[in-house]
């Protein structure tokens, strides 16, 4: 039973009617919003209102970006990190192999100039390898009798005296160092003119032999070959002094030298091979 007041029988707006209304209620917004932007303070606000939850959506997408940037960078960075690391390695490689040339050819230059004197024949050789046991300071030569050597022959390089043929071959022959135990230098002090032995002391020591004690040395003075032996040329730079000691329960000093020559760097040697003299009548 109906109620005072209360419609016995309520009808209500049919689907396509509400659909209408809801159309007409759409485009009048539109219309609204197009001619006079009535509702762009509506549309800010619900902007405003959705900052948060579009920046939390993002957020996920914004990491993945930015993880995926650093590791692209970072593979990057390795790669050209891994170039220059490769690339001063090949210039290192390229300066010292332009040092030991430039080396190389300073030591050719003053081996040529050395070649000059008309009363001596000269043989270049390079020094093969060094004997197994240093102790023997012996060094191989890429010369031999084929190229004129003979044992007993002087060995110089750009610096001074290296020492002296022991062995010969057709091919290759063996110097024994100046340094060597076994060898004596007949020697003169360049400042004083004072005679003197120079001894190999091995392990490339020298040691100025039978110096009285009153003798005139200082430490840099060097030793020339002085030629009496008739081994050795006379001028040849043997050692410079690096130590005088004096004792006086003896009578002669300790000079302690050493070798001028590069007995352990040299790669280019000269042999000298004395050439007799011609006299003209």
């Amino acid at each position: 039973m109906a109620m005072p007041g209360q419609l016995m029988f309520a009808r209500r707006l049919s689907p396509t009617a509400r659909l209408v209304i809801w159309l007409l209620i759409g485009l009048s917004c539109v219309v609204v919003d197009v001619r006079y932007h009535a509702l762009d303070g509506l549309r800010s606000g619900f902007s405003l209102l959705l900052q948060p939850v579009r920046e939390v959506v993002r957020a996920p997408v914004n990491v993945a970006i930015e993880l995926t940037g650093f590791f692209t960078r970072h593979r990057l960075l390795q790669k050209e990190r891994d170039a220059l690391l490769a690339e001063r390695t090949q210039l290192m490689l390229d300066v010292n192999r332009a040092a030991e040339l430039a080396r190389e050819n300073a030591e050719l230059r003053t081996l040529l100039q050395l070649q000059t004197r008309p009363d001596r024949k000269v043989v270049h050789a390079a020094l093969l390898y060094q004997g197994h046991d240093w102790f023997a300071q012996r060094l191989t030569l890429d010369e031999g009798s084929g190229a004129g050597l003979r044992i007993g022959l002087p060995v110089i390089d750009v610096n001074g005296l290296v020492g002296q043929v022991t062995r010969v071959y057709p091919g290759s022959s063996e110097v024994t160092l100046v340094s060597s135990v076994n060898q004596l230098t007949p020697v003169f002090v360049e400042r004083t003119g004072q005679r003197g032995l120079a001894a190999g002391g091995g392990h490339g020591q020298m040691e100025l032999r039978y110096m009285p004690s009153q003798a005139n040395l200082r430490v840099g003075d060097r030793l020339l070959t002085s030629g009496i032996d008739r081994v050795y040329p006379a001028g040849i730079p043997v050692a410079t002094i690096n130590r005088v000691s004096r004792s006086q329960s003896n009578p002669y000093l300790r000079v302690d030298c050493l070798p001028l020559a590069g007995l352990d760097r040299s790669r280019g040697v000269l042999v000298l091979i004395a050439e007799p003299q011609v006299t003209k009548r």
